[in-house]
């Protein structure tokens, strides 16, 4: 999600599967494709990837190698979770400081800013141990640090999201400063 000049980035380990391609073989070890895991329907062992190009095929998981048939029931309950789970971030900023600017100085202020991650449930069972983990880039705006780029990273973990519920987790602080584009001149004035 892109908010002006900030761009932030929410990953959830219990998504791991998500995006992941891999090699998988088939029975008999003769054939190979790689394809991303987006689908598993634990009751006709069907498997459903997408492959490189975009392609979706869908298939009887026997039909790959028995490593590969336990990777692929092993990332079934994370891909239950991941269509029963939303992320939404809610952008918030303080203000920490800011100057009274002399005659030749730049006005600034300086905020401390950061996200709030909200992780909803939507399933009828709730989750246990969910671990967040981002990561958000902002472009700092003091005139030393013009296009500099600071990156903040960090975790945090929820014990519990209920059944239908929701949770949040605050990022780390990113410390920001915005400057006037010039400084305070002389005003009018003089004597006669």
């Amino acid at each position: 999600m892109k908010i002006g000049k900030l761009l932030l980035l929410a990953c959830l380990p219990l998504t791991s599967a998500f995006g992941e391609v891999r090699t998988y073989t088939s029975k008999d070890g003769q054939k190979t494709f790689r394809g991303e895991l987006i689908g598993y329907d634990a009751a006709t062992k069907k498997a459903k990837m997408r492959l490189p190009r975009g392609k979706i095929m869908e298939f009887q998981v026997t039909l790959l190698s028995k490593e590969d048939q336990k990777h692929v029931e092993t990332q079934a309950p994370i891909l239950q979770a991941q269509k029963s789970l939303s992320v939404e971030t809610k952008h918030y900023s303080k203000r920490t400081g800011k100057n009274k600017p002399a005659q030749g100085q730049w006005h600034f202020e300086k905020y401390d800013h950061n996200y709030i991650i909200t992780i909803e449930n939507s399933r009828d069972e709730m989750l246990k141990d969910v671990e967040v983990e981002y990561t958000f880039f902002i472009e700092r705006n003091r005139r030393e640090y013009q296009n500099k780029i600071e990156k903040v990273t960090g975790s945090g973990s929820i014990d519990l999201v209920l059944a239908n519920g929701t949770e949040t987790v605050t990022t780390k602080s990113a410390n920001l400063e915005l400057w006037s584009d010039n400084p305070v001149m002389p005003t009018g004035g003089g004597g006669g």
